[in-house]
């Protein structure tokens, strides 16, 4: 039987930054993120051929930067061929409008170093790890060298990283990233969430993964409908392109046990 609950609102996570306002993975869209009120920004971090974490999504430079006008034989070419001093050179802002140019790539101690001190979580995702060796501990170094007072909580797609990055740092909560929903008692022995495709899961689904000591970050869930609906499934987090629009919709009407 449906009714309505007196529960807390998902946490709402504003995917790559708030990317409906600002250039995804820049820092102009963490401070976005901030601006509007989100719980939690969710970052994709690859590595550089020297080494450095920072923000990309895509596996190559074509979309998202201005590569095409440096050196257009390296648009196909993912992030980690190119060193630091490098990435600092594209625009990764243009593509979304004149009022953006000039955003960099910045780095994963840059977006810690902008969320500092805000109360904003980070949702870190450990991005292509089997194609960046190294990636994994250049991202715990990163973690271990700050002193930033932001909470973190590391996601990947990839099971195997996703391990290795928790025997590094064991105090950080992992959750597993999936198209579907998986089995949770198997997960539960070494991670904290499960993060499936908004779509997979219903209220079913997280009561379970409740019961088994998880909780549920769905992605991406833009629509009015898509958004009501896992709110209503009961999940603890929302990852969305449009924070502002799900803040305002969950601020707005009471939550329903489905």
């Amino acid at each position: 039987m449906s009714g309505i609950l007196t529960m807390r609102r998902p946490r709402v996570v504003a995917h790559r930054g708030a990317s409906d306002i600002a250039p995804e993975n820049t820092l102009a869209a963490i401070r976005a993120a901030v601006h509007v009120g989100a719980d939690a920004v969710e970052i994709d971090v690859q590595r550089t051929r020297d080494g450095v974490p920072v923000l990309f999504h895509d596996e190559n430079l074509a979309r998202t930067t201005d590569m095409a006008a440096h050196d257009p034989g390296r648009t196909a070419c993912p992030v980690s061929d190119l060193t630091l001093d490098e990435v600092r050179r594209l625009d990764a802002g243009s593509w979304r409008g004149a009022a953006h140019a000039g955003c960099g790539v910045p780095t994963l101690a840059e977006a810690l170093a902008t969320l500092a001190g805000t109360g904003v979580g980070l949702l870190l995702e450990i991005k292509h790890p089997s194609s960046q060796p190294g990636l994994v501990d250049a991202v715990a170094d990163v973690l271990d060298s700050r002193a930033d007072d932001v909470d973190v909580t590391v996601q990947s797609f990839d099971e195997g990283a996703l391990r290795a990055f928790g025997r590094r740092r064991t105090d950080l909560p992992l959750g597993l990233l999936t198209m579907n929903a998986p089995r949770q008692p198997a997960l539960s022995a070494w991670a904290s969430a499960v993060n499936p495709w908004h779509a997979s899961v219903g209220s079913a689904y997280v009561r379970r993964a409740q019961l088994a000591g998880l909780q549920t970050y769905v992605w991406t869930a833009n629509t009015r409908h898509a958004i009501r609906r896992a709110a209503d499934a009961g999940v603890e987090g929302i990852i969305t392109d449009r924070p502002q629009r799900a803040l305002d919709l969950l601020s707005r009407t009471p939550l329903v046990a489905g």
